[in-house]
């Protein structure tokens, strides 16, 4: 009797950490149209790209340029940025899809320099170390990490320990121990938060990972956690208009405008605006009535989509495909989420996919004038 009891318990316990958190979602699909015929692939071209890594050069990880090298090749991305701490001797190892950067600890908080030249503000959802803890100001010119592994898992780490837990009863199962890592993520909470403090930076995904146990007797051994299962984490799918000759500097001018969707676990999509035939990126001011549209890539998932327009939800959709009409200024992003399964209206399982950079929307003489 003792057994059965303990056994039950452990089911109840795996089950309500698996399908947690659970949502009440109201759908608003009012306006939603149907996404115009238009071979956006020839207008706009996506790159995955991977940001805050480490390696064995960082006094923390033991990760080597070979490593990054198969995951690379393995998950097909784009382009990495390798940020060190306190030093960019990867240099010495930068090719065409890697370059070295830094992360820093200053007097105002953790800063990254990719490719020692785009400043990040690093970890400003941890509060739990003052030296990561921001305290200077949310400068223009800087991009800002709003999402980061590592603050996921401080961010609640009692909660952080029982998911690991969970995730171990399930391993001989999933053999997956980072299962649904991504119910950690407070999404809503971090974007609050980059709206009271930091609303017009640029946003960015960082991967923060560190190799904390090599066992490696030939190239490419067991790397705990790895960089070819977290390359697949937490990916930046950067968009550039003018995709001839791709170099770096181009990569980095994307971002520093804001031409960017954070995507997480192998989640895939594309938005654009567009009016007529007129494509916008986020770095441009964008003028009312043109129109946001969302195509997802994988079918996989399913999948909520959040538009907002100064952080107010105006519609919410499992639809794949749509788009909808920009008939008022204000700042507009998409967020995505998946969930496992739902009851009526309550999604089981309710967890972040991503969010895009913002879109800003004036009205047509704010346009000039800039």
């Amino acid at each position: 009797m003792i057994i059965i009891t303990i056994l039950v318990l452990i089911i109840i316990f795996i089950l309500i950490l698996d399908f947690r958190p659970v949502k009440k979602i109201r759908f608003l699909e009012d306006n939603i149209l149907d996404i115009k015929d238009i071979n956006i692939d020839d207008k706009i071209s996506f790159f995955k790209v991977i940001a805050h890594v480490h390696t064995q050069f960082s006094f923390d990880s033991l990760g080597k340029p070979s490593d990054i090298e198969f995951a690379i090749k393995h998950n097909k991305i784009d382009y990495v940025f390798i940020t060190d701490h306190d030093n960019d001797d990867f240099k010495y190892f930068a090719t065409d899809k890697m370059s070295a950067g830094i992360e820093l600890n200053t007097e105002d908080g953790r800063l990254l320099l990719l490719d020692n030249k785009l400043p990040v503000i690093s970890h400003p959802n941890n509060f739990e170390f003052d030296h990561y803890r921001w305290k200077g100001e949310f400068k223009k010119e800087y991009l800002y990490e709003l999402i980061n592994v590592k603050d996921a898992i401080v961010w609640k780490k009692s909660l952080s320990i029982l998911t690991a837990l969970k995730n171990l009863f399930l391993l001989p199962f999933s053999r997956n121990p980072y299962r649904k890592w991504n119910s950690l993520l407070p999404l809503e909470k971090w974007v609050d938060l980059y709206f009271k403090r930091a609303k017009g930076l640029n946003i960015i995904g960082g991967l923060d990972i560190h190799i904390k146990f090599v066992y490696q007797e030939h190239t490419n051994g067991v790397l705990i956690p790895s960089y070819k299962r977290g390359f697949k984490w937490v990916i930046n799918h950067t968009y550039l208009t003018d995709f001839s000759d791709i170099n770096k500097d181009k990569i980095l001018e994307a971002l520093k405008l804001g031409n960017n969707i954070i995507l997480i676990n192998g989640f895939e999509a594309k938005v654009w605006v567009n009016r007529e035939k007129d494509i916008y990126t986020n770095g441009d001011k964008i003028p009312v009535n043109s129109f946001i549209n969302c195509k997802v890539e994988t079918e996989k998932f399913n999948s909520v989509k959040i538009l907002k327009r100064d952080n107010v939800p105006i519609l919410i959709t499992e639809k794949n495909e749509f788009s909808f009409h920009l008939d008022k200024k204000g700042n507009y992003h998409i967020e995505f989420y998946e969930y496992d399964f739902k009851i009526g209206n309550i999604l089981f399982g309710f967890r972040p996919l991503g969010l895009t950079n913002l879109f800003e929307v004036v009205d047509e003489r704010e346009k000039i004038n800039t």
